[in-house]
């Protein structure tokens, strides 16, 4: 009897595709990430391996590795890339195209020759390059050294040597780095590109790099191997390049033979598309890849808060040909599988937070997820010496786990507990589970966070989790003298600020005003308090059109965000109605507004129909202490330790839920 093809949710996403002679077998990709896993001289290591090759199991067609530095002879931050340019790191790459190929994956590699003018500087290391002698981004008093011809010409020997190893290293696919104001956009770019020979002034000069590089590369590798290349649509800064230019810059790469073209956006001027945050909402980048789709003929790849869902509308529509996915590939490196396979509530949701991927990356440590520990946990725990990824059922003896507060740590707690074999039941003291959760994705731009609280509950009923609700539970509640080690997971409380008039009726505290919006009056709202949540709620409230006033008594708001998400809030609070006003400090609060005193000891008052105070949170300790005190089986998870962002939290939960 012949069977019924099984019917897939996402139909375009599985389409096969192809680039020049390159078949996929589907529309998916990974995006070339920096990852930090590498040694210091640029070699593989089994981390790092590991790393890929579970993305290409997670059923992507192709899985783009990150930059891989050619040249350690121009930034000086890179010199330590010691085997770059060398057979030793096209031996790494082989090795890894195993790795991938295994999995009936293909492998990209992204081919960098370094940063130029926004590069790093360590110390006295030496002098950035660029096309011209211009500043440094990073240390404007900095003048770049402007690359010569013979500089030139040995960068273009970089391309021909690399694209010899890659295809002895059974490379599938090569793609020239020239995106973001790195150093080949430079080049391309007329405000960084000062030079009068060759390799600038006229557009076909400022070209003649790339078009070298790419030459160099395709008499190496022959007419079917795919060559792809990325840059920006546009800068989305005064003086870079605008969406016009790029489509001319495309036009010309795809006579020139380039077989794709792998579209995003943005610069370091203004530093918001790198890592797109939700405040850009979901396929941010994919308008522009759109509008240069619509003047080439081949391929146009696009990255940037890809949803399944987005994306599948997206090639279905024909605004782009394939899909990168990157942080949703290191949140679920099974999410391809999961979607081919129907199993979409269990696929752990990308909150596109940036700090734990993106954010660590910066810090040097070594990219991880918030939302999952796993993602080179040997790397960050090397203590803790258990295969994470073989937890099932995996204890000796089950024990009798009770777990209090059903926030983002008492839930991961619960799921890895419960995944290990133990009997588990959580204890909230509210309606539902998800803690701060539910009101922080309240705000529209923080949906997914409802996405990953109900991803949460998913896995804990199906792992037969006992859930308690509406419990409150002290340290002499019986259901803890039964258990055999306790979880305290009891997140954080507001803080009430001694401020004179806090009590009135027109003041609200934040977290009432996300659950009772109907509570803020009239057009015109005060957020005292300018941290990350007032911050990211006045943006809320200037986009539903209230007239809003952020007063902070320090030197900058948002102060509590990492500079990946920090930026890009901020330049979209620029596009509403919201009015920052830093170094004024709430003195008291009246039933017009609040009375603020400047930094220059001037006293104003600011009128406003509703006043939201938004003054932060406190761990909530007094319980946990108690019950620590009383029963030595007992362990602190989430804000029970410290108090931050959702991925300090998971992995917290996760640790307790580890080692019970």
């Amino acid at each position: 009897m012949q069977q019924t093809a099984k019917k897939v949710k996402y139909p375009k996403l599985f389409e096969p595709g192809q680039i020049g002679g390159l078949k996929l077998k589907n529309r998916l990709t990974m995006s070339p990430m920096g990852s930090f896993l590498d040694n210091a001289d640029a070699s593989l290591n089994d981390i790092q391996l590991e790393y890929y090759e579970k993305r290409a199991a997670g059923g992507v067609g192709l899985v783009h590795i990150e930059a891989q530095y050619i040249t350690n002879k121009t930034d000086p931050w890179i010199q330590t890339k010691t085997i770059a340019d060398t057979d030793a790191q096209g031996e790494g790459w082989a090795i890894l195209a195993d790795r991938i190929h295994a999995h009936g994956a293909k492998m990209g590699i992204q081919l960098s020759i370094g940063l130029g003018r926004n590069g790093f500087l360590f110390g006295n290391q030496g002098q950035m390059v660029s096309a011209s002698a211009i500043p440094s981004h990073r240390d404007p008093d900095h003048i770049c050294r402007a690359l010569t011809v013979e500089d030139i010409h040995y960068l273009v020997g970089c391309y021909e040597r690399a694209a010899q190893r890659a295809l002895k290293a059974g490379v599938d696919l090569l793609q020239i780095h020239a995106h973001a104001g790195y150093l080949l956009d430079q080049f391309m770019t007329p405000l960084w590109n000062k030079r009068t020979d060759e390799y600038g002034g006229s557009f076909e000069n400022r070209m003649r790099i790339v078009k070298e590089a790419y030459e160099a590369i395709r008499n190496v590798v022959g007419p079917d191997f795919p060559i792809t290349i990325r840059l920006g649509g546009y800068h989305d800064f005064p003086g870079g390049r605008e969406i016009e230019e790029s489509i001319e810059i495309c036009q010309y790469l795809e006579k020139l033979g380039f077989d794709a073209l792998d579209i995003d956006l943005g610069a370091y001027e203004r530093k918001q598309w790198i890592v797109p945050t939700p405040v850009h909402g979901m396929s941010s980048m994919a308008h522009a890849a759109a509008e240069i789709k619509n003047h080439v003929n081949i391929p146009v790849i696009n990255a940037g808060t890809h949803t399944p869902e987005t994306a599948e509308a997206l090639l279905a529509e024909g605004a782009i040909d394939f899909v990168q996915l990157g942080r949703p590939l290191i949140a679920d490196p099974d999410l391809p599988n999961k979607l081919l396979n129907n199993q979409e509530e269990d696929i752990r949701p990308c909150l596109f937070c940036n700090e734990m991927c993106d954010g660590y990356v910066q810090l040097g440590k070594g990219i991880t997820c918030s939302i999952n520990p796993v993602t080179n946990f040997r790397l960050h725990y090397p203590d803790i010496k258990v295969d994470v990824n073989n937890l099932e059922n995996s204890v000796e003896t089950p024990k009798n786990i009770a777990i209090i507060g059903g926030g983002p740590a008492g839930m991961e707690a619960a799921r890895i507990a419960a995944m290990r074999g133990h009997s588990v039941t959580i204890y909230e003291r509210n309606g539902t589970l998800g803690g701060q959760i539910n009101i922080a994705s309240g705000v529209s731009f923080k949906h997914r966070l409802k996405k990953f609280t109900t991803h949460q509950q998913i896995q804990l009923r199906k792992l037969g989790v006992n859930v308690v609700l509406n419990k409150e539970i002290s340290a002499d509640s019986p259901e803890l003298a039964t258990a055999d080690h306790i979880i305290v997971a009891l997140g954080s409380r507001p803080v009430t600020a001694d401020i004179k008039g806090i009590e009135r009726t027109n003041v609200i505290e934040i977290q009432q005003a996300h659950i009772h919006p109907e509570l803020i009056v009239g057009d015109k709202v005060i957020i005292a308090g300018g941290g990350r949540i007032g911050t990211e709620f006045a943006l809320e409230l200037g986009r539903k059109g209230k007239e809003v006033i952020v007063v902070e008594k320090g030197d900058e708001v948002a102060h509590d965000l990492i500079i990946e998400n920090r930026n890009p809030l901020m330049f979209k609070l620029e596009e509403v109605p919201v009015e920052i006003l830093t170094n004024h400090e709430v003195t008291e609060f009246t039933d017009k507004g609040v009375i603020v005193q400047k930094a220059s000891g001037e006293v104003i008052e600011i009128e406003g129909d509703t006043v939201i105070a938004a003054f932060g949170r406190r761990s909530y300790n007094e319980l946990a202490d108690q019950i620590c005190e009383k029963y030595s089986s007992a362990v602190r998870a989430g804000e029970s330790i410290e108090k931050g962002h959702t991925g300090i939290a998971v992995h917290s939960g996760f640790i307790a839920g580890l080692t019970c």
